[in-house]
Order: C-alpha cells, then sequence, then structure tokens
C-alpha cells in the first residue's frame, strides 16, 4: 500500500488537492480551551458541495485523530473549512 500524503498543519480553510483522491485521515488540533471542527468537502474551491467528513473536537480534548480504514473518495478535490478559536488540522490523503 503507498503512503498518505499530508497537507501540512493547517490553520485557516484551504484547498487541500484538486481533482479525485481520497481521504485517509484527519487529525484535529485545539488550543486546550476551545472547541474545534474541521469539515472536508468534495469540491477544489470552498466549503460547499458533498460534506465527506467531520472532525469534533472538545476544547479539552487537544487532538483528535481519525483513520477512515476505507478511503473517502473526492471525485473533485478535497476542500477543508475549519472552525474554533486556535484551532489547527492536517488531512492525509492519496496513496
Amino acid at each position: 500500500m503507498a503512503s498518505s500524503r499530508s497537507s501540512g498543519l493547517k490553520t485557516a480553510d484551504a484547498v487541500i488537492t484538486t481533482g479525485r483522491n481520497r481521504i485517509n485521515a484527519i487529525t484535529l488540533i485545539t488550543d486546550g480551551t476551545n472547541a474545534a471542527n474541521v469539515v472536508v468537502y468534495d469540491n477544489s474551491s470552498g466549503a460547499s458541495g458533498l460534506a465527506l467528513g467531520k472532525v469534533s473536537a472538545a476544547g479539552t480534548q487537544n487532538t483528535v485523530h481519525v483513520i477512515f480504514e476505507n478511503p473517502v473518495v473526492a471525485e473533485n478535490g478535497i476542500y477543508a473549512d475549519v472552525t474554533g478559536t486556535g484551532a489547527a488540522y492536517i488531512v492525509y490523503f492519496g496513496g
């Protein structure tokens, strides 16, 4: 099995990749106080269309890591929409 690519640590909404790809895992990091969410969409330009996954964390959780044993396919690209003061995330994709 091939390795995943990393989006790198992101702190704002971002296009992760364009075109067909798959999501293998998502890590969500809080600032230790505030709750956070990241939603990934099948879209290469914005937070709209089909939501492929959502990861949520209470502020006291610090880090939540979700692995998709059966990767989720995005046909049009992957766009991540993050909310929460001090939140950061990493999307692992491809492979």
